[in-house]
């Protein structure tokens, strides 16, 4: 009798992985392929003023949301694992008192806060609603993660990216026909409309799903993890925006519209390491102390793969910004590669504060980063009164290099405190070479991007390297696939 071909099984842990990669990779594809629309329509003004509100939004929800959005969500749906419906709809309820509490403080005093963002109030409401219902969103969003469950959050993302996408572009454009002057806010709110009405959905299902308004012992073990890391996120948050903020008030919003797009193309990259890492992360809080873990290999593989995208990102930058942009931006293009080498130790502090969280030392990952965001506003206000807004992009990589060595400092010492049977999770050494060779050929890119030749040259050959890491990776990748939750 002829033998039935075994059935390939495909592991939960790994289709989640592709999944939340594809989802994340097509969500910022969406951004990219609207771009070239955007700034050909909207002046570096009005692109300026829906990246201020962007950036507004970031720093204060971070406040809010009181950072139980971060790291330490995984580790309570871990402490929580048969109340994990009670302990959501909890965290939920007290972001959801927070934002309601930021929104009375703007409404006392509306045009001096107006004045202090730079925000029309139309504008100032539309983000107090974000404040309220986006956490549900995040919330349900990381908890999907966790669990694997990876079919209705991956559907999810890309539909709502896709309708928010399409209705921005078709408003802009309506705007722009009838000669309507303020098209910033027509895009901001014909793209949060579908954001903001999805995560209020999410919202109400929480809720009823959950029922538990109020719980001693869910606030206090959230809040004890988070509210360090609040320290974290703003910092964090300052370090992201900080140079868009005060490049607004020293330059202008136009430099704002230039720098700001730049500042998106140079940080494409990271959305591979995002999507990557929200995989890797519940891995690696399961089996952190567990002697035969992949640990070390997969992080390896992970962090090369990203730096191998990183690089090959600021080769073909000036390729980039003339399909997605104008002339206007082209001055800014060597900004391009101290911004992605900055991102590249996003990545790097991102394993190390993991480790931290891990071991409920969140108070030295807000140390770190708010030294490293105090460096940023300092050399920020000094480099760019003396040298112009491009000085900013050296300085805010200056600042995540300073983060990621305090990281790196702190999570090895703590970790040999309190785990003793491995010596470490990572290739300390290995992520010190990776490091020094991406900022060195990421800088390199500043000399010949005049010679297209010798760039595309580089360009192949990065490119074929990042296609062998990613198989490398992915065959190195068994214990990801054999987790399940």
């Amino acid at each position: 009798m002829e033998k039935k071909k075994a059935k390939i099984s495909i592991p939960v842990g790994f289709k989640s992985a592709i999944v939340y990669l594809f989802a994340t990779v097509f969500t910022r594809g969406l951004a990219i392929i609207s771009t070239p629309i955007f700034t050909r329509i909207m002046t570096t003004d009005q692109v300026g003023m829906v990246n201020l509100y962007s950036s507004w939004y970031s720093m204060i929800t971070v406040v809010s949301t009181l950072a139980l959005t971060s790291g330490g969500f995984s580790i309570a749906l871990r402490e929580f694992e048969k109340e994990r419906d009670q302990y959501v709809s909890s965290v939920l309820s007290l972001t959801s008192i927070v934002a309601i509490g930021v929104a009375l403080l703007y409404f006392v005093a509306p045009s001096f806060w107006n004045n202090i963002t730079g925000l029309p109030t139309h504008l100032m409401i539309l983000l107090l609603i974000g404040l309220l219902v986006a956490p549900a969103r995040d919330f349900w969003l990381s908890r999907q993660r966790f669990e694997y469950r990876y079919k209705l959050s991956g559907t999810m993302t890309t539909l709502s990216a896709v309708v928010a996408s399409g209705l921005a572009v078709a408003a802009v454009l309506y705007a722009n026909n009838v000669d309507f002057s303020d098209i910033a806010s027509v895009r901001l709110f014909a793209n949060y409309s579908i954001v903001y009405g999805v995560a209020l959905i999410i919202w109400f299902s929480i809720f009823i799903k959950g029922r538990c308004f109020y719980s001693p012992k869910y606030w206090k073990f959230s809040l004890q993890l988070s509210l360090p890391l609040i320290g974290y996120s703003i910092a964090s948050q300052i370090l992201n925006v900080s140079d868009r903020l005060m490049i607004s008030k020293m330059v202008g919003n136009s430099a704002v519209g230039v720098y700001s797009t730049l500042y998106t193309v140079s940080s494409l990259s990271l959305m591979v390491w995002t999507a990557i890492n929200a995989s890797f992360e519940p891995y690696l809080y399961q089996n952190m102390e567990n002697p035969k873990s992949k640990i070390k290999k997969l992080s390896m593989s992970m962090l090369g793969m990203y730096s191998l995208v990183a690089i090959l990102l600021v080769y073909l930058a000036p390729e980039i910004v003339r399909i997605l942009a104008t002339k206007e931006y082209y001055k800014g293009i060597y900004i391009m590669p101290p911004i992605a080498g900055g991102v590249y130790f996003i990545a790097v502090s991102n394993l190390y504060s993991d480790i931290l969280v891990y071991l409920k030392k969140t108070k030295m990952v807000m140390i770190s980063s708010a030294i490293a965001a105090a460096l940023n506003v300092v050399l920020n206000y000094i480099m760019i009164n003396a040298y112009g807004y491009m000085a900013a992009a050296y300085t805010t990589l200056i600042s995540y290099i300073v983060m990621a060595l305090l990281l790196s400092i702190w999570a090895n010492r703590e970790f040999k405190k309190y785990i003793t049977e491995i010596d470490f999770v990572y290739d300390n050494k290995l992520i010190s070479v990776i490091s020094i060779l991406t900022l060195v050929i990421s800088l390199f890119a500043i000399l010949i991007y005049n010679y297209a030749i010798v760039r595309y040259a580089i360009a192949m050959c990065v490119f074929v390297a990042t296609a062998l890491y990613g198989v490398y990776y992915l065959k190195g990748n068994e214990n990801l696939k054999k987790n399940k939750v």
